[in-house]
């Protein structure tokens, strides 16, 4: 009798966009980092650095969205809210056991990857408007109950300030010292994603997301595969977290509340839901448009309504899908013209 082997079907959707992992493609983010990490902090102000800091964290949550609904197809509503836990669970864990951050941080991300496996639960029955009904609720609890009435988590109500570290001998208090280690720290994450898709898990999740019933046949561990795709895009979020609460220096809920996770998924939707050069685009919109519109604030909402309207009609793939296309088109234009340069020699 013969034993079932798993295997991943290989049909059209299922392949993967955005960045390959290649030691080129690793090679030219190195240098990428490294030359942004060295210039920038000296042509930007305090105030501008930071804004740009804050950019990166938002690239880790955007992030998690691609990796939960761009990769999975699942839709969640509540992904702010846990990067807020996240944030929390570190000054919890700091103010009452006196753990340091290089401590606390990941002990946090791995008790929110724990939250996210629990919030997949729904999951395995749910799916479409109902899912996302259910992860709306959720973050209506979190910004209701959670972040606002549960005294150990949230100092009773007083907030938390979260004293930054020193890493190597380097006080992480110099906004460019942060800056770098924040840059450093969303290279780390996004390779991890892009690695994470590109291998079995990565084209397990795509096998679920255009066909549910054939990857289960072929031998795709559904349950299994869908609760690890919440807790990684949860733990995703949770590390948007922490640099969070490092980057500004405490945490307080006003930042993390439901209306912010409608944004974000907006922000997500229009930039790429499934692309990760997307979720840079749309992370640093969703941090420095506000700065360029302090005077206009009531705007931004209008902005984002108008965007999610011609997104939908003119890049239903978002900004993302379309500079994939882009870059698809250069390519074959090169490879055309290579060709002919060779045809003719």
């Amino acid at each position: 009798m013969d034993t079932a082997r798993f295997t991943i079907p290989s049909a059209q959707g299922t392949s993967s966009p955005g960045i390959s992992l290649n030691l080129g493609g690793v090679r030219w983010l190195a240098r990428s980092t490294l030359l942004l990490g060295l210039l920038l902090p000296f042509v930007l102000s305090t105030y501008q650095q930071t804004a740009v800091t804050l950019a990166l964290v938002y690239i880790v949550g955007v992030t998690s969205l691609v990796v939960l609904t761009g990769y999975m197809g699942q839709v969640s509503l509540c992904q702010v809210s846990f990067m807020g836990l996240g944030a929390f669970l570190c000054g919890a864990l700091m103010g009452n056991l006196g753990l340091s951050y290089w401590v606390a941080a990941p002990i946090a991300i791995a008790l929110v990857f724990l939250a996210g496996v629990i919030v997949g639960l729904p999951a395995l029955r749910l799916r479409g408007l109902i899912l996302a009904i259910v992860t709306l609720s959720l973050a209506l609890l979190a910004d209701n109950f959670l972040f606002q009435g549960v005294g150990w988590l949230t100092n009773n109500g007083n907030h938390w300030r979260i004293a930054r570290p020193h890493l190597f001998g380097f006080a992480l208090d110099d906004s460019a010292t942060l800056f770098r280690f924040v840059l450093i720290a969303v290279c780390v994450v996004l390779l991890l994603v892009v690695r994470l898709r590109e291998g079995r898990t990565g084209k397990s999740w795509y096998a679920m997301r255009d066909a549910e019933i054939a990857a289960s046949t072929s031998g795709v561990p559904i349950v299994a595969m869908k609760l690890l795709g919440f807790g990684i895009a949860a733990a995703v979020a949770a590390t948007g977290g922490v640099l969070y609460a490092l980057a500004v220096g405490s945490v307080s809920p006003e930042p993390f509340t439901f209306v912010a996770s409608i944004q974000l998924l907006a922000i997500a939707v229009i930039a790429g839901i499934r692309s990760l050069p997307g979720a840079i685009v749309g992370a640093l919109f969703f941090i420095i448009l506000p700065q360029v519109l302090v005077q206009f604030q009531a705007v931004v909402p209008l902005i984002l309504g108008v965007g999610l309207i011609a997104q939908m009609l003119f890049a239903p793939q978002g900004l993302g899908g379309v500079l994939d296309d882009l870059q698809k088109r250069l390519s074959r234009q090169l490879t055309r013209k290579s060709g002919g340069d060779h045809a003719s020699v």
